[in-house]
């Protein structure tokens, strides 16, 4: 898979991310260490997904966890702090970016069982090809999210 554009996403999310002073949100939105956290949940996820594909399985993708607060404050403290949270988004992206190109034409293709769920609504609840949930990540989740963290910074 080209992973060109994702590339490009991260890289526009963590120049927002390594401004590193950012302001609390208003309640129940999520501060820029739990945005973080949220991102290397569905990134790690979505990185077994395309191994688990490249190894002839057929898993399924659910992002409720990285919506779950209890696992976004489990993230945050084993990273410790925000520098580390960011280190672990750039890393994590960087993973899931070597995963991607390494997979085939057919694996990119493998439809996917999918859940995603934004502001308590579903957004998608349906099989979705391997590569557009990856590109989705570039085109949609990490440039929506750099708004939301480009609003909280100081």
């Amino acid at each position: 898979m080209d992973t060109t554009g994702l590339r490009a996403a991260y890289k526009s999310f963590l120049a927002v991310a390594r401004t590193e002073r950012f302001s609390a949100p208003p309640p129940p939105e999520w501060t820029a260490a739990q945005l973080l956290a949220h991102i290397v949940a569905g990134d790690t996820a979505i990185t077994a997904v395309a191994l688990a594909v490249a190894a002839g399985e057929r898993p399924s993708y659910d992002n409720r966890p990285s919506l779950d607060r209890w696992n976004l404050a489990r993230i945050c403290g084993a990273a410790g702090d925000l520098p580390a949270l960011i280190d672990l988004v750039e890393q994590r992206g960087q993973l899931l970016c070597r995963v991607a190109e390494q997979l085939t034409d057919a694996e990119a293709d493998v439809a996917v069982a999918t859940l995603i769920i934004s502001n308590d609504e579903v957004m998608l609840d349906s099989p979705l090809p391997l590569r557009g949930l990856i590109d989705g990540l570039g085109q949609v989740h990490l440039p929506r999210h750099a708004e939301q963290l480009a609003a909280l910074a100081m």
